[in-house]
């Protein structure tokens, strides 16, 4: 070995002598010093990105809403929205009694009907009951009050129908429901106010064989 090889081979290994302690150095920064975090957050963030607010006191949260659901011992979807439904060939129906009755987790109030095709119907609720067509109030027994309107329910034509036809009148309620007013029919639709203790989901079932609508609140 020449005497310039000798001299490259010190060097060399010099230097990898002063290299060793500096990577070790750096090998033991990492561990003790942790990476900087960024947010997950895109540079395109906008208003429908942010997080949903808390729910308020007066409205549940989503989990507890689905609870509520789960728990309906009734038919049907229970909501506190207003309802309508009208079919596309409306029925020619009498509507001849209403029942009212206490479960388990819900109260369900029964429009008994008979004749032919099915009922169309709206459902409101309201602080204020109005009678429908003349707009005179309606004093029914409850702290919050329900408007229910049955489509397809036109005057009898017969003396046998009318006689079957239900009477004006109030049923008794129970649990949730404390009273039932059906205050007249005017141009096939029938008009019943349900008076409640308490504004509570509710669902809105009808039913054949025999026909009948059926509502069920939540207790």
């Amino acid at each position: 070995m020449t005497h310039s090889s000798s001299s490259v081979a010190i060097i060399a290994a010099v230097s990898a002598v002063c290299v060793m302690p500096l990577t070790a150095c750096a090998e033991r920064g990492a561990d003790t010093t942790p990476a900087p975090q960024f947010s997950a957050i895109p540079s395109s963030f906008t208003a429908t990105d942010a997080p949903e607010p808390p729910p308020s006191e007066t409205q549940a949260a989503p989990s507890q809403q689905d609870a509520n659901v789960a728990a309906f011992a009734g038919m049907g979807m229970p909501a506190f929205e207003d309802q309508h439904r009208m079919p596309e060939r409306l029925g020619s129906l009498t509507p001849t009694g209403v029942r009212v009755g206490a479960h388990d987790g819900f109260t369900r109030v029964v429009v008994d009907l008979e004749g032919e095709g099915e009922p169309g119907w709206f459902t409101a609720y309201t602080d204020d009951p109005r009678q429908q067509a003349s707009g005179y109030p309606v004093e029914v027994e409850g702290n919050t009050f329900l408007n229910l309107g049955i489509e397809g329910t036109p005057w009898p034509s017969t003396p046998e129908l009318e006689e079957r036809y239900m009477k004006p009148g109030v049923t008794p309620g129970t649990g949730v429901v404390s009273e039932v007013v059906y205050t007249t029919s005017f141009e096939a639709q029938t008009q019943l106010i349900i008076g409640l203790h308490k504004k509570t989901p509710y669902s809105v079932t009808f039913l054949e064989d025999p026909k009948r609508l059926v509502l069920d609140f939540q207790d």
